[in-house]
């Protein structure tokens, strides 16, 4: 009887916590950095840019303390090109992936409809696809033997303003622990 008592119980607080919570569609620019070690001094760091389009569930847990889980979809990419003894070298790289974050933010309103916060937590990086193109060659790290990880824990956190409850602007850091 106590268990099914305390599985009404959390029933409720969850179905309550639903009714207040808000989900949001997010869109935006994404800049990332792909470090590679090659024995014990060489590193080699290639920037990439792209997009990110995903959605998330905002949550209130106590005054201004929420909890927002999310599902992103990213992709970025770059492209090189080189001349070696005047023959044109080109190729580009292209990575997906999906991001899971677990943020917890802090809101402060500022003023009517203005508010400002700060997020911070962990998210989960799961690699979709890695192509590099060179000409008429693809190859797939992930699917090729590369040594290209398709899963990363990271740590991040971020700041933002939010307008009226419907419109956010945020810039945030993520840092991949594997």
């Amino acid at each position: 009887m106590k268990k099914i008592f305390t599985l009404i119980a959390a029933s409720m607080m969850l179905f309550g916590v639903n009714a207040m919570g808000q989900a949001s569609i997010g869109a935006g620019y994404l800049s990332s950095t792909e470090t590679v070690k090659s024995g014990n001094s060489s590193t080699e760091r290639t920037p990439l840019n792209g997009f990110y389009v995903g959605m998330g569930y905002t949550i209130p847990l106590a005054g201004a303390l929420n909890f927002t889980p999310g599902v992103y979809f990213g992709m970025a990419s770059k492209s090189n090109a080189t001349s070696i003894f005047g023959l044109k070298l080109e190729g580009k790289q292209t990575d997906s992936f999906i991001n899971i974050p677990l943020h917890f933010s802090f809101d402060a309103e500022l003023g009517s409809g203005l508010a400002f916060f700060a997020y911070a937590g962990p998210s989960a990086s799961i690699a979709v696809s890695s192509k590099i193109t060179s000409g008429s060659t693809n190859y797939d790290r992930l699917t090729d033997n590369d040594s290209l990880q398709r899963f990363d824990v990271m740590l991040g956190g971020g700041v933002g303003l939010k307008f009226n409850d419907m419109v956010r602007f945020q810039i945030g850091y993520d840092f991949g622990m594997l």
